[in-house]
């Protein structure tokens, strides 16, 4: 047993950050300075776009951020243009964020541009190779569910 969580330590630890580093970190660094956005500002914007509006407590706990750190993040978002903040209808006390249009209008031209990207860091990938890497993904999704 001990081999096998070696062997799933290493790959998250050095696999998928070097994954991830290869497919993403050039492009979000990249788009971060020219929209003069720190990554959690854009962390959360994509978020919101793939997930919908979610309130304080839920999107600190996705970007890993304290809640007093986070509200910066809010704020400036609320300056952009990009988020609204509203009450929560349940519980007043809570406020749920949400995406403007323009948000939403930003989050669509990221994402088409990070497609863009990202087609040209996998060209590299033979039609075998991205159908292979594409069941991994979904075999790690399916397991990522169970846990």
């Amino acid at each position: 047993m001990e081999g096998e969580l070696r062997e799933i330590r290493k790959f998250f630890f050095k696999t998928m950050a070097k994954m991830r580093n290869y497919l993403f970190m050039d492009f979000f660094k990249r788009e971060c300075a020219m929209h003069k956005m720190n990554k959690n500002q854009h962390k959360t914007v994509m978020i919101l776009k793939n997930h919908g509006p979610k309130s304080m407590t839920e999107l600190c706990s996705m970007i890993q951020l304290e809640k007093g750190s986070f509200t910066t993040v809010i704020d400036v978002l609320t300056e952009k243009g990009y988020v609204i903040r509203t009450k929560d209808e349940k519980d007043r006390r809570k406020h749920v964020i949400q995406l403007t249009k323009n948000g939403i209008y930003f989050a669509d031209e990221q994402i088409y541009k990070l497609n863009e990207h990202l087609m040209k860091k996998l060209d590299k990938l033979s039609e075998e190779e991205m159908h292979g890497f594409l069941e991994a993904i979904k075999t790690l999704e399916k397991i990522s569910n169970k846990l």
